[in-house]
């Protein structure tokens, strides 16, 4: 986020709202850094959903497999924390896809308490076969719902074979 984007909401379609709980915080009532990776994940989880949804799909987590013929797996992930998200705090998990490369695709996540982001979380995903468990190059149909999803349209890496 630069300083010329004062509202960390914007660009991301898929915007999720969580109340931490007590079990996350730690002593002094503050979230312990580890669940920011969870609160990421609730995001991933509902931006497939909303991704099965717009396929006209009931809301179905378990049609992701059949409708775009693989899965994924984390790679890679960064996590900056900015500032501390607190037991009982209502946040919103922000995320969109803003990458594609030919087996990989990568995610931000802006979680946000009121107008102040708390942390950024990136993710790197490899897209792969459930029945071999290889990893296969991006499913073409899951780049194109994701593509029509973004309000961003995300970036396509140049592959060279």
């Amino acid at each position: 986020m630069t300083k010329e984007t004062q509202n960390p909401r914007e660009g991301f379609r898929l915007i999720t709202p969580v109340r931490v709980r007590y079990a996350e915080a730690d002593m002094q009532g503050i979230v312990f850094n580890a669940n920011y990776l969870a609160f990421a994940d609730i995001g991933v989880t509902e931006y497939f959903r909303a991704l099965v949804g717009a396929k006209g799909n009931e809301d179905s987590l378990g049609k992701f497999m059949e409708l775009f013929g693989g899965d994924n797996w984390v790679r890679h992930a960064e996590v900056d924390f900015l500032a501390p998200a607190k037991a009982d705090d209502l946040i919103d998990v922000c995320l969109r896809i803003t990458r594609f490369g030919r087996t990989s695709y990568s995610a931000i996540a802006h979680i946000v308490r009121d107008d102040t982001l708390l942390n950024v979380v990136k993710l790197t995903y490899v897209w792969f076969d459930p029945a071999t468990e290889e990893v296969t190059p991006v499913a073409q149909s899951f780049i194109d719902a994701v593509t029509a999803f973004e309000i961003i349209e995300p970036e396509r890496a140049v592959v060279t074979v």
